[in-house]
């Protein structure tokens, strides 16, 4: 708790100074580069500040492509940032309301996050569009395929919009499993408790060729390799 209160205005005083600087400059030159610059370090000193500790392996699975769909197990707030902090150029894919967030929904646009509206079948679509010109353009892409966090910790059933995404363009799948998030911010939770975790990149699953009957085993090859994951643990520290 006594690190939470430390990091609560050191955060508050460097998104001040990146607002009156770094959005401006955002905005006009319509470049997110720099602004993504500063998430980036910003993400980084919260979570030191918070007393988190992020043990990453097999890192080198993030740059084997030029582009990847990143797709991670969900149970904490505190993936996103762990792995804006440390992922090449990446466009997450969220639900539709995070867009009305003041400011910040403006620069995710910028930075190619993509929206959807899951109550709509053609935003579906729209996204898929979206993810296909966003991979085109050089930005992988960040996808919770299960949809939202988990409270215990178990895989929630996978939603088939990102493994469609694969299937559609040929990029590559990257699984991620997260360990040890949910003790230090569950889902429900404020606070944060200092302590570790670990992200885990596995080996990309390659999907050119691969067409929309492949999806069901897509999904199932993927999410074995996740329960297997979360069922041995991550390999110990070197």
């Amino acid at each position: 708790m006594r690190a939470l209160l430390i990091a609560l205005p050191v955060i508050a005083l460097y998104v001040a100074l990146a607002a009156v600087t770094f959005v401006p400059l955002t905005w006009i030159i319509r470049d997110i580069r720099p602004i993504y610059w500063v998430a980036r370090q910003g993400c980084r000193l919260a979570l030191a500040l918070a007393g988190v500790r992020v043990r990453f392996v097999n890192l080198e699975n993030t740059r084997k492509h030029r582009v990847s769909i990143f797709v991670s197990n969900h149970v904490s707030n505190l993936e996103p940032p762990a792995l804006l902090a440390v992922l090449p150029r990446i466009a997450f894919i969220l639900k539709k309301e995070l867009r009305r967030i003041p400011l910040l929904g403006y620069i995710m646009g910028l930075g190619s996050f993509i929206y959807v509206d899951r109550t709509r079948a053609d935003s579906r679509h729209h996204a898929l569009e979206q993810a296909k010109q966003t991979l085109a353009n050089g930005v992988s892409l960040m996808i919770f395929p299960e949809g939202t966090r988990s409270r215990d910790g178990k895989l929630l059933p996978f939603r088939p919009g990102p493994f469609t995404m694969a299937i559609e363009t040929g990029a590559p799948l990257t699984p991620i499993t997260v360990h040890g998030a949910r003790r230090l911010m569950p889902k429900g939770s404020l606070k944060v408790h200092p302590g570790e975790m670990t992200i885990w990149f596995h080996e990309p699953i390659e999907t050119e060729g691969l067409n929309d009957a492949d999806r069901g085993k897509l999904i199932e090859r993927v999410r074995a390799v996740m329960e297997e994951a979360l069922e041995t643990g991550p390999p110990a520290a070197n």
